[in-house]
């Protein structure tokens, strides 16, 4: 099993660790610090994630270009590639430090109508921790580019998989004798600090990198500019469709609001979260085959192959969700939460479009040509943020959904497809006639055990998880047997029968 199987199966390990988990996370956080203070937690992690985009797409552009020296075998450029990338580096640390004081000092303005006297003190004390944590992160995020450069994906998804266990253990003791939102912040960020540690240790012992400056190469930082701001821009407006939604209802509604949209925002970023795992060990490879001169053939049909395994995924857990979903949330965090389940299904709907197609943005990336992404994501954001707010006083969470639903829809959905078939010149057609036969299956299947699921009730959750087993059970024997090419049927007998 090579690096690439090794990440991709660390990676599906580390989502069930993370379920299980985050299943029992939540209401231990919520019993230990209250819903009020829960929300402000995530509030204040919304507004500090912001701070994130300030790498301006640089770990990206390093991965890219240093893949491209490192297949070229040119050892100059690996280097210089490196020492203009910590220079940046630096560059950022002192405007997030500037930027993190201002907002600092804001917050009490920012939040005084939503918030009482000691909530905002929690909320600022928060901040300064989590700035500290994000400025740390930011700043050292070269060397898990490096890591991904080589594929080293056993020891990224390694470290990932020692985290996710064992994060949530320390915070759980931890609460138990300093119950507070602070406390799970200062646990995060000392793993957080550990792991970092570790990354930097394996760059230069194991895979003994050189950091050098040789000479300003203009061409490189020309084309270093064009993708880096690219993705800045990509990076900045996620935060827009992902984070903004929650600043919108603090300010306007209070804490509450944030922790129920926070709940939904957990589910559709999980949901994420599984689509960028196969493509996130696949970076690398796309980018060999594009400094290659591989033909559009080649990527048009690893655009369609991939495409098809993230929207088997993707189809059973949107399909379970709307099956499903109000259930789950009353076991999970409670009946306060009921509007959750509308938020995430307004959100992973469309989301779905773009998720099956991620691995046309790494051959944007690959070509250099991720600006027009950058410039249709920038229109979207605005789009967003301009429904947002009117949709956020009327409708609260489930208004702001419909912001981010809709936006996502019209540029991920009908733009970028036509982008891709149009300039890029990957077979769209073929890839939207594979997608629709699954989707009639995908919805019979929905149809069916939706009805099985009103019919059948049950509140207790041994039988919410039977039915659900039940559910699963078929969704995978239906693909199997009729939708699942020759190939992909080989792919999952390799899986379970050992040869």
């Amino acid at each position: 099993m090579n690096e690439r199987k090794y990440g991709i199966f660390l990676s599906y390990f580390n989502m069930i660790i993370y379920a299980i988990t985050g299943f029992i996370y939540l209401p231990i956080l919520l019993y230990y610090i209250g819903m009020n203070e829960y929300g402000i937690y995530q509030l204040i992690g919304s507004f500090i994630a912001y701070f994130s985009v300030m790498d301006f797409g640089l770990s990206s552009s390093v991965t890219r270009f240093y893949i491209k020296y490192k297949t070229l075998n040119d050892k100059i450029n690996m280097e210089n590639v490196l020492a203009i990338a910590v220079r940046a580096y630096s560059i950022i640390a002192i405007i997030l430090l500037v930027l993190g004081c201002i907002c600092y000092f804001n917050i009490d303005k920012i939040f005084s109508n939503s918030m009482t006297d000691n909530e905002i003190e929690i909320a600022k004390n928060l901040f300064l921790l989590l700035l500290f944590n994000m400025v740390i992160t930011v700043t050292t995020m070269i060397f898990r580019a490096i890591l991904v450069s080589y594929e080293k994906f056993l020891f990224i998804k390694g470290l990932e998989t020692f985290q996710s266990i064992l994060q949530p253990i320390l915070v759980v003791l931890v609460l138990q004798e300093y119950p507070s939102a602070f406390s799970v912040a200062l646990v995060q960020t000392g793993c957080n600090i550990f792991l970092i540690l570790l990354r930097v240790y394996y760059c230069f012992n194991k895979l003994n990198i050189v950091i050098k400056y040789h000479y300003w190469n203009s061409k490189l930082i020309k084309e270093f500019k064009k993708l880096a701001l690219s993705i800045f821009i990509v990076t900045l407006i996620d935060q827009v469709f992902f984070k903004t939604n929650q600043i919108i209802l603090g300010i306007i509604s209070g804490p509450s609001d944030v922790a129920v949209y926070a709940v939904a925002a957990q589910i559709y970023l999980n949901y994420m979260v599984l689509s960028q795992i196969i493509v996130s060990v696949y970076v690398p490879y796309v980018t060999e085959l594009v400094t290659k001169k591989e033909p559009i053939k080649v990527l048009s049909q690893l655009f369609i192959r991939i495409g098809r395994w993230q929207y088997f995924l993707l189809g059973a857990i949107c399909s379970g969700f709307f099956i499903f979903g109000k259930q789950f949330i009353n076991i999970w965090a409670g009946k306060n939460f009921n509007d959750a389940y509308w938020i995430t299904l307004i959100v992973i709907v469309p989301f779905t479009i773009d998720l099956i197609q991620n691995i046309g943005l790494s051959i944007l990336q690959a070509q250099n040509k991720y600006d027009f992404r950058a410039k249709i994501y920038f229109c979207m954001g605005l789009l967003n943020l301009g429904l947002a707010i009117p949709l956020g006083y009327k409708y609260g969470g489930i208004g702001c959904a419909i912001a981010t639903g809709l936006s996502m829809f019209i540029g991920n959905g009908i733009i970028m497809n036509w982008y891709y078939a149009s300039e890029i010149k990957l077979d769209i057609n073929i890839f939207w006639k594979n997608i629709f036969n699954i989707t009639v299956a995908i919805s019979l299947l929905t149809i069916i055990f939706y009805y099985i699921n009103v019919l059948v009730i049950t509140d207790s959750v041994s039988g919410f998880i039977i039915k659900l087993l039940i559910y699963m059970i078929s969704y995978i024997l239906v693909m199997y047997n009729f939708i699942m090419n020759i190939e992909e049927k080989e792919k999952v007998r390799s899986i379970f029968i050992k040869k």
